[in-house]
């Protein structure tokens, strides 16, 4: 089957194949498709690594008004990167001031493990997770900073933005001028925000981490061990909201790439998963779909997790996992019939026994975020009067995205039950 430009550079990035097969197809590119190309690589994340290879193969495939867009773009980001990294010292020395015990989740603590260079990532927020006892502090630190708390979404997640910023895309969101936040997380892993999927014991604790340095700064920030396991759980939290910036993937294979040999680090981490079944099917299925995209390599663990994982995620490992991850952004492009919602044969997977016929429906129709509209609503009345706040709600996008990402749903449950009937009938015959 032909790969579509967007698969092209994928398979150009990844970490065992060629370059120089993949770049001569994107010869093949016209200047209209290279426009969507670009805002593609900025909605994904790839755009800085994506220059980075082209540097580094020299290649001349990529016509030159690509390249100095890119380069463009890579200058703003890493002004932003220089101011975004001196507001960041700055909170976390109000932090260390005030008390507070935090460690820094993503961001720049995934420098350089997951990532070589932290210029090359666009950073739209700063992540902290904090003990019960500080979040107090925490919260009072970021007011008086100049941040505004939203209405809260979860018990275990607060996020504070600058009054007045607006959401921004493509070029403008490298701007240092672009707007950011501040998330604090009593738990990364949020089930009561995650529609009902199981709850886990905490993973992550501020007793556990390690010192990290980064661009001259210096900030606690989570284990080796942990800091995988929280991308693996990161991913699967976007994965069952439907999208996810493919540069997270990018960056987990960066890490399995350079550590799939490190006997010492998997023993850590199979022993912080422990006996959490879930947790390690989180592992195989997020480690198989990185390995499928870049080409990374499968820890030995891992691939022993994955023997015995059971047959309906394999089932959307093998038929579903790769179109997923080339679905159509749903929140601004039109396609017919969008395949975002082909993670919740996934999903059915894992969601709590407790979840009734009404929590596929809400997922269906995603009646969560008009929940949340009203209670952005209720917090600021003024708000219903406000132009510009329906505006960017793009309600006419998004429930045409949900009712044609929907009914793909639905027409594709005879073929997922006929997938599965055959993994079962295979997996019988062989035992």
């Amino acid at each position: 089957m032909r790969r579509t430009p967007a698969e092209e550079i994928v398979e150009f990035l990844s970490f065992s194949s060629t370059p120089s097969n993949h770049v001569e197809k994107l010869k093949k590119v016209s200047p209209r498709e290279w426009e969507h190309l670009l805002q593609w690589l900025d909605d994904s994340g790839l755009a800085f690594y994506f220059l980075q290879k082209l540097k580094n193969t020299n290649s001349d495939a990529v016509p030159s008004w690509v390249i100095s867009r890119l380069e463009g773009n890579f200058a703003a980001n890493q002004r932003r990167v220089a101011d975004m990294s001196l507001r960041f010292d700055v909170l976390n020395q109000k932090f260390n001031e005030a008390g507070v015990r935090y460690a820094v989740l993503k961001g720049l603590s995934l420098v350089p493990q997951f990532c070589p260079d932290v210029t090359l990532r666009h950073q739209s927020d700063f992540d902290y997770l904090i003990d019960d006892q500080s979040l107090s502090a925490a919260q009072r630190v970021l007011v008086e900073a100049g941040y505004s708390e939203k209405v809260p979404e979860s018990s275990q997640k607060f996020v504070f933005l600058m009054p007045g910023t607006r959401a921004s895309r493509s070029g403008e969101q490298y701007s240092a001028q672009a707007p950011h936040a501040v998330e604090l997380h009593l738990d990364p892993w949020d089930s009561e925000d995650m529609h009902r999927l199981p709850a886990m014991p905490r993973q992550f604790s501020v007793e556990r981490t390690r010192m990290q340095r980064v661009s001259g700064f210096s900030f606690p920030a989570l284990t080796e061990e942990d800091a995988f396991l929280l991308q693996v759980l990161h991913a699967c939290q976007h994965l069952f909201t439907y999208w996810i910036r493919m540069s997270c993937f990018f960056e987990i294979g960066y890490f399995l790439n350079q550590r799939t040999s490190d006997t010492s680090l998997w023993n850590r981490i199979e022993q912080q998963v422990g006996d959490n079944l879930v947790l390690r099917e989180f592992v195989v299925v997020i480690t198989e779909l990185v390995a499928k995209l870049f080409r990374a390599p499968v820890p030995e663990l891992v691939r022993a997790w994955g023997a015995r994982i059971r047959p309906a995620p394999r089932v959307w490992l093998e038929s579903y996992a790769r179109p997923w991850a080339f679905c159509e952004l749903p929140a601004y492009e039109f396609r017919w019939f969008p395949k975002a919602k082909l993670t919740l044969f996934l999903y059915q997977q894992y969601r709590d026994d407790c979840a009734e016929k009404h929590v596929m429906r809400n997922r269906l129709l995603t009646l969560s975020r008009m929940a949340r509209m009203a209670a952005a609503a209720k917090e600021k009345p003024s708000l219903i009067l406000d132009v510009g706040w329906w505006r960017r709600q793009l309600l006419i996008r998004r429930s045409l995205f949900h009712a044609l990402a929907g009914l793909r749903y639905l027409c594709e449950i005879p073929r997922w039950r006929w997938l599965n009937r055959a993994r079962m009938r295979a997996a019988s015959t062989n035992v």
